[in-house]
């Protein structure tokens, strides 16, 4: 599996867009999507560009197979494919205290307005 590809496959699993990537490495759109078609060839250094903007280092870019990560929850022996599993829990423990933060300023800002209206 190419390069380009497994880039591809591990912005997706960070729901980002192309755009995003491509603002964060200051290209084009067009120039990223070169990238992830392999229409052009990739330095060490975009590669380490690119796997810091995916969270991830460049090994587990190269090494990468999207297989491992859904076949990871149906299998009970552990092995190196962890190392890809973790790449996808980060973000979502991000999330998940983002989230919170925000159910609470939710709740803070209904309740204030509940009470300016009742009085």
């Amino acid at each position: 599996m190419n390069v380009g590809y497994k880039i591809k496959q591990l912005r997706e699993l960070r729901n980002y867009t192309q755009s995003y990537v491509a603002e964060q490495l200051n290209i084009s759109v067009s120039g990223y999507g070169k990238i992830e078609r392999n229409e052009t060839d990739i330095s060490l250094n975009r590669l380490m560009q690119i796997s810091k903007i995916l969270e991830t280092d460049f090994n587990t870019i190269l090494n990468f197979d999207k297989q491992n990560i859904f076949n990871l929850q149906h299998n009970n022996v552990a092995n190196a494919i962890v190392q890809n599993q973790q790449i996808l829990d980060k973000p979502i423990d991000e999330r998940l205290k983002q989230l919170e933060k925000d159910n609470i300023i939710l709740k803070e800002s209904l309740n204030a307005l509940l009470k300016n209206s009742v009085l």
